[in-house]
C-alpha cells in the first residue's frame, strides 16, 4: 500500500529526510499512540533500532534552494510505502485530522492524504525505477558503488533481514540485481544524534538512483516493492517502484 501526503510550505530546510520521521510519528501518535511509543521508543525513552516496515520518498514540487533552506514554490509530496496493512490504515486515519506538523521551526500545512494506485509483480523479474535513493554497506559499514562485486551480495542480505524482521521469513531465493541507469548520490542526513561524526551533525551516505532489473521469487519482489531496499529506508530511502515486467 502507498499513501501519498501534500503539504504547503514556505521553506524546508535544505536536509530534509526526517521531516517523513516526523510525518509518521505524527499520524501513528494520533491514532494508535501505542504503536508510535513501541516502534519508536524502547522503555526509558531510549531509541528503538528495529526495523521498520515502511520506507518513503520525498518530492519537492518547484524549489528554489537557498544557503541551507529550500524556498517551495507549489508543495512537497511525501509518500510512505508497506506492506503492513494495519499500519497504513492507522497512518491515514491519524493524518486525516492532523492539519499542521511541526518540523524544528517550520510548519507544514497538510493539504491532502489520499492512498496511490499500486503496481506489484507477479513474475520472477521486472525493471524498476528509485523513488529515494538506495543505500547498500557491507559488514564493515563501508557503503559499496554499484560496480563492487559483493554488491549484489549484500543487497541479498539487507532485504533477507527486512522480510525476517517484517513478514517473519527469510527470502524465498536469491535476489539478482542488474543496473540499467543508476547514477551515484551523496545523501546528507542532519540530527542532533549525529553532532558527534562531525561539527555539522551530518551523517553522509553513498547511495544510487535511477533504473534496474531486479529478479527472485514473485512474493519476495512485491513485498520489497512495498517495504523498500537496502538501509534506511525509514529514513526516506530505498523506496523503489515498478516499471513493467
Amino acid at each position: 500500500m502507498r499513501i501519498q501526503i501534500i503539504a504547503e510550505t514556505k521553506k524546508i530546510p535544505r536536509h530534509y529526510h526526517f521531516i517523513g520521521v516526523s510525518i509518521v510519528k505524527a499520524g501513528l501518535s494520533l491514532a494508535n499512540p501505542e504503536l508510535m511509543e513501541s516502534m519508536y521508543n524502547f522503555e526509558g525513552n531510549q531509541a528503538n533500532k528495529m526495523m521498520r516496515p515502511f520506507t518513503g520518498a520525498i518530492y519537492l514540487n518547484g524549489y528554489t534552494l537557498e544557503h541551507e533552506e529550500f524556498t517551495i514554490h507549489q508543495d512537497i509530496r511525501i509518500t510512505i510505502s508497506s506492506s503492513d496493512i494495519a499500519f497504513m490504515l492507522t497512518l491515514y486515519n491519524g493524518l486525516l485530522v492532523q492539519q499542521h506538523i511541526q518540523y524544528k521551526s517550520y510548519t507544514l500545512n497538510i493539504k491532502d492524504v489520499k492512498f496511490l494506485p499500486e503496481k506489484l509483480p507477479t513474475k520472477s523479474q521486472a525493471l524498476f525505477r528509485t523513488n529515494s535513493t538506495i543505500v547498500m554497506k557491507d559488514k564493515n559499514n563501508q557503503y559499496l558503488n554499484i560496480d563492487d562485486p559483493n554488491y549484489e551480495k549484500e543487497l541479498n542480505y539487507a532485504a533477507n533481514e527486512c522480510l525476517k524482521s517484517i513478514v517473519g521469513r527469510a527470502l524465498h531465493q536469491p535476489l539478482v540485481f542488474t543496473p540499467v541507469a543508476m547514477q551515484k548520490k551523496v545523501v546528507q542526513l542532519k540530527h542532533d544524534k549525529f553532532i558527534n561524526l562531525n561539527a555539522k551533525g551530518i551523517l553522509y551516505l553513498n547511495g544510487f538512483e535511477g533504473s534496474f532489473v531486479l529478479g527472485g521469487h514473485a512474493e519476495d519482489l512485491a513485498l520489497l516493492t512495498q517495504v523498500g531496499l537496502g538501509f534506511r529506508r525509514s529514513q526516506m530511502l530505498g523506496c523503489i517502484e515498478m516499471i513493467n515486467e
